[in-house]
């Protein structure tokens, strides 16, 4: 997973910028607004089946398997279904350069929404096999998008590593679970209905949050696309990415700890134990956000050019926003410890509404400073008041632990 991230940041700051200062901010938001639109749809596609097919493999084997080839043709009638539409409705016959990128990412997701072997490969914990191979698609998709943008081949082309990116992982993991991992399990079709039943009733009470969310973290690029269009969308996506390429730190800190506070069965050290780690990120984030600060501008100017140097100020905001949203990791999985999944569904409703109010509004009046600023207030609303009406306001005592360190007693 490391290794994957050094290869991700590593592409972000030399080829990605290479490719964006080739091709411009217009071109570079057609892609990042595309993509974001069949990421939506690669959640719907999913229906929560991760988490189903996750836990049946830890239980039973043969089992979750045949639940795992089950939900693949579900996968490609429920992609399709909500996918055909959204290329219908895109496809430009003006502009020659998005329909590529349209048809590009629909096959990208659909490979990406099949490749459920990731999945088998976490729960053996056997997940370097995932890294390995999802680096392996990540450095050919980065080779291919420098050899465009230096031999300065026509912005179409970019539709290849689009593709390339999410097929070769699918293809590689495919291979190796059909050669390696099948034993022969075979589903005759009494139990291919059962099983999709079971896919399609259970993968509901998932798929209503995970598309809240989906959809609630990319309004700020659909609401600049509409009211100002791709190129303002590029702009404000080089800051998006530069502002979260260091969050994969944070919640690495947050998944390594949070075993001790699972397993904590007082609640008052469960909450001193979540206010320690909450600080520590709070700490580490401040320091990261001050390099940011520091010397982001140049960073700007140097890799993606003057014409992404509006970018830096949203790149700050966002940068604080990737520390509210790591620190409601934390709370979130503080309200999972205590079986909190309806409330932590109900509430992405509410942030789904309160981020779309955020947006128009600031957007529509303040550009992309706006849609940074209506990042962060959607944080901060579900970092803080959102999680206090939870069991008596519980995350409120570990947010007031983290500010004011308590010993042994939070009141």
């Amino acid at each position: 997973m490391v290794s994957e991230k050094i290869v991700s940041i590593f592409g972000l700051f030399f080829v990605t910028s290479f490719v964006a200062k080739y091709v411009g901010p217009y071109i570079y938001g057609e892609i990042a607004y595309v993509s974001s639109l069949f990421q939506i749809t690669l959640v719907i596609a999913q229906l929560g089946s991760d988490v189903i097919i996750f836990k049946r493999l830890s239980k039973n084997k043969i089992s979750g398997i045949r639940l795992l080839k089950t939900t693949v043709p579900i996968r490609i009638f429920i992609y399709s279904l909500v996918s055909i539409p959204i290329v219908i409705l895109n496809f430009d016959i003006n502009s020659h350069t998005i329909n590529y990128f349209i048809i590009a990412s629909f096959f990208a997701c659909l490979f990406s929404s099949l490749d459920v072997y990731s999945i088998y490969y976490n729960v053996r914990l056997e997940s370097k096999k995932n890294a390995m191979i999802n680096v392996v698609g990540l450095v050919i998709s980065l080779i291919i998008r420098w050899v465009i943008a230096y031999f300065k081949l026509p912005a179409e082309t970019l539709s290849i590593p689009i593709v390339v990116t999410t097929l070769i992982p699918f293809i590689l993991r495919s291979i190796m679970f059909n050669r390696m991992e099948n034993d022969g399990v075979n589903i005759n079709r009494r139990k291919v209905f059962k099983y999709s039943r079971y896919l399609l009733l259970t993968g509901m009470t998932f798929v209503i949050s995970a598309v809240s969310v989906a959809i609630y973290t990319r309004l700020s690029i659909w609401f600049l696309d509409y009211f100002y269009g791709k190129s303002y969308v590029g702009i404000f996506s080089i800051a998006v990415s530069l502002a979260s390429s260091w969050s994969f730190v944070l919640l690495a800190i947050i998944t390594s700890s949070f075993p001790q506070i699972f397993s904590e069965n007082k609640d008052l050290e469960a909450i001193r134990k979540a206010g320690n780690l909450g600080r520590v990120i709070l700490v580490i984030s401040i320091f990261i956000i001050i390099f940011i600060y520091l010397i982001g501008g140049y960073l700007l100017q140097l890799l993606y050019g003057e014409k992404y140097s509006s970018s830096f100020e949203p790149l700050i905001i966002l940068s604080i926003s990737t520390m509210v949203s790591s620190l409601g990791v934390i709370s979130s999985r503080f309200i999972a410890k205590y079986s909190g999944y309806s409330y932590l569904a109900k509430k992405t409703i509410v942030v789904l509404f309160l981020s779309a109010c955020f947006n128009y509004y600031s957007v529509k009046y303040y550009g992309m400073q706006g849609a940074a600023w209506a990042t962060l207030a959607t944080e901060l609303f579900s970092l803080t008041v959102l999680n206090y009406f939870f069991k008596h306001g519980i995350v409120f005592k570990v947010h007031k632990n983290i500010l004011f360190r308590t010993s042994s007693k939070v009141s």
